[in-house]
């Protein structure tokens, strides 16, 4: 079981991560300001990027930890390190130095400036580079090459327990929470791990990427590594659906009206009373866990079939998160300035981005040996040439 290939994993890589760029263009025309924000707002894309904002990047740490589960079946902890290093270091170092100064240039003002004065603030982003000990250090230069940081420190942090997950005293552990979850409604105590780290760690570090989040996104890749170490778990979550969305609305709904009930702005809930705070972060790990159960169901249900698209869109995954986030903000930097309604932009902003991130991934990084080093993708395998067929000639040959 542990050879066979989880076609529905595949199938969620992709649509996890191709779905990022759909929330980037949503913060667009929220009404809560980002990058890039357009003057007329929205209040439905302002709703689907809240609801989706808790949960979507534990989704992406969840698939990371079923990828490292799988990955060190066939490769050695050194192996598996030196994989870490190509695939998400060696992306953040490019990112640095092409990608992070020229997003601060595109969202310096809208439109961009002159882009003659783009070289000059090349220089002036890599001087004022200094490090500060701080977690949200890593997003003010790599913005949203962050993810790739986390991971890295994640990974590397887990790598003993998920070594351990893969001996026979691992499984034995896996296949004690299987038993758990064989009672209805069992799938809600696995997150208890989640609900404490919240209720410790949110008062105190209430900021986005603080260590709050950090103790959410190592739960759930450790989660992503659990559960796909046993598809014994698929029964649990297919048989609980209905519990686990119900579950989901209640933590959402509970979030919502902590903010309400505070009249505060995101994250900072740490001046709230106790019982508030331990209402927001119970509410918060649930809002995640049931939510990714969900996506996982969704996967599990209806997506657990291979496709030739999916097979060319996974290997593309890495490059697109990189490259999608300064095409959606250079985009919208001129879009924003149009004398259109807001829906028209919002589907202009939305293909365009989709197109060019495609294409920049096609033409740009899949068939140059370089820019695929660069982007973490392995080196394309030759082709051996064909060997000569003989043929017997008659007397004309």
């Amino acid at each position: 079981m542990d050879r066979v290939r989880i076609h529905y994993l595949d199938w969620l890589k992709v649509l996890i991560v191709y779905g990022i760029l759909l929330f980037h263009v949503s913060l667009v025309f929220s009404m809560v300001p980002w990058l890039v924000s357009n003057h007329q707002r929205s209040l439905a894309l302002s709703a689907f990027a809240a609801f989706c904002f808790p949960w979507g990047i534990p989704a992406m740490f969840l698939i990371s930890g079923a990828d490292a589960w799988f990955g060190l079946r066939s490769h050695s902890p050194a192996e598996f390190v030196g994989s870490r290093v190509r695939r998400l270091l060696l992306p953040m170092i490019a990112g640095l130095i092409v990608l992070s100064p020229f997003q601060r240039f595109v969202v310096s003002h809208n439109p961009p400036p002159p882009w003659s004065e783009m070289p000059a603030f090349y220089l002036s982003f890599y001087r004022s580079f200094h490090f500060v000990p701080d977690l949200q250090w890593v997003a003010t230069y790599w913005l949203h090459l962050w993810f790739l940081g986390y991971l890295f420190g994640i990974s590397l942090v887990s790598l003993p327990l998920l070594l351990w997950l893969r001996h026979e005293s691992g499984r034995r552990f896996a296949s004690a929470l299987v038993g758990l979850t064989a009672r209805r409604g069992g799938i809600f105590a696995l997150v208890l791990p989640l609900v404490a780290s919240q209720l410790a760690l949110r008062p105190f570090f209430p900021e986005y990427q603080g260590w709050a989040d950090v103790a959410t996104y190592t739960f759930v890749f450790l989660a992503g590594a659990v559960l796909f170490s046993d598809r014994r778990f698929e029964v649990a979550i297919r048989r609980d659906i209905s519990w686990i969305v119900g579950v989901g609305v209640i933590g959402l709904a509970g979030v919502a009206a902590v903010y309400a009930q505070a009249h505060t702005e995101f994250f900072q809930v740490s001046h709230l009373p106790a019982w508030a705070q331990a209402v927001f972060a119970v509410c918060w790990a649930l809002d995640i866990w049931c939510w990714l159960l969900a996506v996982l169901y969704l996967g599990i249900r209806w997506l657990d079939f291979p496709n030739r698209v999916m097979d060319y869109l996974q290997r593309s995954i890495l490059p697109f998160y990189v490259l999608h986030h300064p095409v959606v903000i250079t985009i919208a930097s001129f879009v924003v300035t149009w004398n259109l309604g807001l829906w028209p932009k919002f589907g202009l902003l939305l293909v365009a981005s989709y197109a060019i991130s495609l294409a920049l991934y096609e033409y740009g990084v899949r068939r140059w040996a370089v820019t695929r080093a660069m982007f973490g993708l392995k080196t394309r395998p030759k082709v051996a040439a064909p060997h000569p067929v003989l043929r017997a000639t008659g007397p004309s040959g």
